[in-house]
C-alpha cells in the first residue's frame, strides 16, 4: 500500500470524518465560519487522497437541463417554505437577521458581482461540497445508510450549517440551519447528483444577494409580518 493509500483510508475512516464534523462544530461554535473553512482544507486533502473520485462526493455526471429544472424547482420551493413562512416567524420571535456583513454590496454593482462570484465558489459548490456531499453523505453511510441514517445525518450536518453562521445571529443560526435541512433533503433524493444541490443552493443566494444589492432584503418578511401574522 502506498503512502497516498494509507492517506486516503484514515481519511476516510469513519474516526476521522466524525473527528472532522466534531471539530467543524466546535470551531463554528466559537468562530463561526473559521469551522467551515477547516472542513474546506479536509475535503480537499481527501479528495486528492482518493486520487480526484469525485463521485466519492456524490459529483458525478448528469443530464444538466434536467439538473437545472430540479434546481429552479427547489429554490423556489426553499423561498416559499423559508421566505414566506419560516424566517417570518422566527424573526418575530428572535429578532431580525443581522446581515450588516453584506450591507457594502447595497447599491454597489461591482461589489454585488464580486460577492455573486466568490459566493458561487465557497457557498454554492464548497458548502455543498462540504456539508451535504461530504459530511451528510458520510455520516450516513456510517450510521447504516438507511433513510433514517439519514435524516440523522441531515440533522447533524444543519446543526453545523446553522452554527457556521453565527454572524447572523440567532435567527440567522435558526433560519440557515432550517434550509440546509430542506439542502440535505434534496441530497437525499439527487445522492448521485450533488450538482443539484450547488445549483439550488447558488440560485437562491443570489436571489437573496440580489435582494440585499437592491435594498430590498426584508419586502418579504415583512410584509407577511404585517399582513400574515399581526396577530402574533
Amino acid at each position: 500500500m502506498t503512502l497516498r493509500e494509507k492517506i486516503a483510508k484514515f481519511m476516510t475512516s469513519p474516526f476521522t470524518i466524525m473527528t472532522v464534523v466534531s471539530i467543524s462544530f466546535v470551531l463554528s461554535v466559537f468562530t463561526s465560519n473559521i469551522g467551515t473553512f477547516f472542513g474546506f482544507v479536509v475535503i480537499l486533502f481527501t479528495l486528492w487522497a482518493i486520487k480526484w473520485d469525485w463521485s466519492y462526493f456524490g459529483i458525478q455526471r448528469n443530464p444538466f437541463v434536467k439538473t437545472f429544472l430540479k434546481s429552479l424547482f427547489y429554490t423556489l420551493l426553499i423561498i416559499i417554505v423559508n421566505d414566506v413562512f419560516f424566517q417570518p416567524v422566527i424573526e418575530l420571535f428572535f429578532g431580525e437577521t443581522d446581515l450588516t456583513a453584506l450591507e457594502g454590496i447595497k447599491g454597489n454593482f461591482v461589489s454585488y458581482l464580486v460577492f455573486i462570484l466568490i459566493m458561487w465558489v465557497v457557498a454554492a459548490f464548497g458548502e455543498e461540497f462540504l456539508y451535504r456531499g461530504y459530511m451528510t453523505k458520510r455520516l450516513a453511510i456510517i450510521f447504516g445508510n438507511t433513510q433514517k441514517a439519514w435524516a440523522v445525518a441531515i440533522i447533524i450536518s444543519s446543526v453545523v450549517f446553522g452554527y457556521a453562521h453565527m454572524y447572523q445571529g440567532v435567527s440567522g443560526i435558526i433560519t440557515t440551519g432550517f434550509v440546509a435541512l430542506i439542502f440535505g433533503a434534496v441530497f437525499y433524493k439527487n445522492q448521485q447528483n450533488l450538482w443539484v444541490g450547488i445549483l439550488t443552493h447558488g440560485i437562491y443566494d443570489v436571489f437573496g444577494i440580489t435582494m440585499i444589492f437592491l435594498d430590498k432584503e426584508r419586502i418579504i418578511t415583512n410584509w407577511v409580518q404585517e399582513n400574515i401574522f399581526f396577530f402574533i
